[in-house]
């Protein structure tokens, strides 16, 4: 487990011969926190936040790598398109990194600015990628320890993109030959056995701390984005896996109707060519009952309440610290988020009551991307960003904001409007992407009449995998088929994603400035 304001894992690039960037790592001196420190205080509540895991069945039939490569750096439509996000060389490694940051987290017993034990891990969101029933059961085991495998469809062999069996140049396969398009052109590392080992089980060792669950889009909605429906469950359950887009397929409109705002649609079947995998019942859609109960039904508290099976909002107390968990998904489709009208009207009068409590909102979405208002005819329109930005600043004890759908670190300040703070607003990054990070949040109280807020971003504990010898040491050092191990290989990957190295999803922007990890927030006590 890592600290970085005790160490810092940093990325260097360098120029291939054919132009293009490959990424290296390295550990380093850790960063100091952005603020002032307070002196003396009184530690009030002490949370872990992890978001996005995004817990993967990379062989899913419904996933749509194939999209992906039209933002590829030696594609002529990355003009038009920049990034699309449906494919990542190191999916196939999810399960592991998860594996790893819960080993990090069970090492904090107590935060380390402020000392005072850990009261809860929230997870905000998109714990699984595809909204399967699979994926829901791996995640779980992930949470709370026990015997796991990414496995899916056939046990007996790999059957997703990173196989060589699936003959496509634009997946990162690493039991391919060197000259391979993915393994040359972008610095990737031939590693045989590795999309194999990647699905051997193995022992998750569980959550030690309590831990909340908050609803996110991909934990909702086919690859974050479609509601369920009967063809799609068919789709995801069969034996036909989508391949790439038909000849007479338009690109532009299939990327417009696979939206941020619903309606959101997959690309029909006539569009789309497809390989034969086998099929396999357990990856059915996840309804918003299966996701509650998962959560209600196990013995413990997550959050969500058994009597309520559609309803994933609520809160919980630390004292005299109130955390409000929204459901920030639109349950019609598209990857943005709104908060759905009766949840609103909950909001509202939650917050009345909590006058004598210090107010942490936390979901999914963050603010700036509540801006799905997609519903179907006679339906109410749900709160979008305004509404429920003057709906908080009504409330002085509100404090602080934590999200993640973004997959970056994000610390902002949310003003009334004579410009003084009204709260603060946190995002953390996702697992799936560089740079697979989690943070500590503690809530303190001063002397002098303020509340600080201290944050640290935490690393999972995989190893730091300085280069492609690295990676590849692992065979012979035996230490591949350790789950700890292949975590330390997926960030490597993620650090060497061709399509982050310029535009607005490049590595630079995901893990944000110095600021945006480790600091020191402080706003009047409103209470006081």
């Amino acid at each position: 487990m890592t600290l970085s304001h005790e160490i810092k894992i940093s990325f260097e690039r360098s120029i291939s011969k054919n132009g293009l960037a490959r990424t290296s790592l390295k550990t380093g001196e850790g960063e100091q926190l952005l603020g002032k420190a307070p002196e003396v205080f009184t530690p009030l509540a002490t949370f872990i936040h992890l978001s996005d895991l995004h817990v993967c069945d990379s062989q899913s039939p419904a996933r749509l790598e194939f999209l992906d490569r039209y933002a590829d750096p030696d594609f002529e439509t990355r003009k038009q398109i920049d990034y699309v996000g449906t494919y990542r060389a190191q999916e196939f490694l999810s399960l592991q990194v998860v594996e790893a940051m819960v080993q990090s987290a069970n090492r904090i017993t107590h935060g380390p600015l402020g000392a005072a034990p850990v009261d809860a891990v929230f997870l905000t969101g998109d714990v699984i990628d595809n909204g399967q029933h699979n994926e829901l059961s791996w995640y779980k085991t992930l949470m709370e320890g026990g015997t796991v495998s990414s496995a899916s469809g056939s046990s007996l062999k790999v059957e997703g993109v990173q196989s060589l069996d699936w003959q496509d140049e634009h997946f990162y396969q690493p039991d391919a030959d060197v000259d391979q398009r993915v393994l040359d052109k972008f610095g990737l590392p031939g590693v045989a056995g590795l999309a194999e080992i990647g699905q051997r089980e193995f022992e998750a060792t569980g959550l030690k701390h309590s831990w909340l669950a908050i609803h996110g889009n991909h934990d909702a909605l086919l690859q974050g984005v479609a509601a369920p429906t009967p063809e799609l469950n068919e789709l995801v359950t069969g034996s036909e896996k989508l391949s790439g887009l038909a000849d007479s397929a338009d690109l532009m409109k299939v990327f417009s109707e696979f939206n941020e705002v619903g309606p959101a649609v997959y690309p029909p079947l006539i569009d789309l060519k497809t390989k034969s995998v086998s099929a396999d019942e357990r990856r059915r859609l996840v309804e918003i009952e299966d996701w509650v109960g998962v959560h209600t039904q196990c013995g413990h508290d997550h959050g969500l309440a058994a009597e309520s099976p559609t309803q994933a909002h609520f809160y919980r107390d630390f004292g005299q610290v109130r955390l409000i968990a929204l459901d920030s998904v639109n349950h019609f489709g598209g990857w943005q988020g709104c908060i759905h009208r009766a949840q609103f009207e909950w909001l509202e009068k939650l917050l009345i009551a909590s006058a004598g409590k210090y107010v942490i909102l936390t979901s999914h979405h963050p603010l700036s991307d509540l801006f799905n208002g997609y519903v179907p005819d006679g339906v109410p329109s749900p709160a979008l960003e305004e509404e429920v930005r003057e709906l908080l600043l009504r409330f002085k004890n509100v404090i602080l904001w934590v999200a993640g759908h973004v997959h970056d670190h994000s610390i902002s300040a949310q003003n009334h409007s004579d410009g003084s703070l009204g709260f603060w607003q946190i995002r953390t990054t996702s697992h799936i992407d560089w740079p697979q990070q989690g943070r500590t949040i503690e809530v303190l109280k001063t002397e002098d009449g303020h509340i600080v807020i201290g944050t640290v971003v935490i690393d999972h504990a995989g190893p730091v995998l300085a280069d492609n010898k690295c990676v590849q040491d692992l065979i012979a050092d035996g230490r591949i088929d350790s789950a700890v191990a292949l975590a330390g290989v997926s960030r490597y990957l993620a650090a060497n994603d061709w399509q982050r190295s310029d535009g607005s999803q490049r590595l630079e922007v995901l893990e944000g400035q110095v600021g945006d990890r480790n600091a020191w927030l402080w706003i009047k006590d409103p209470l006081a």
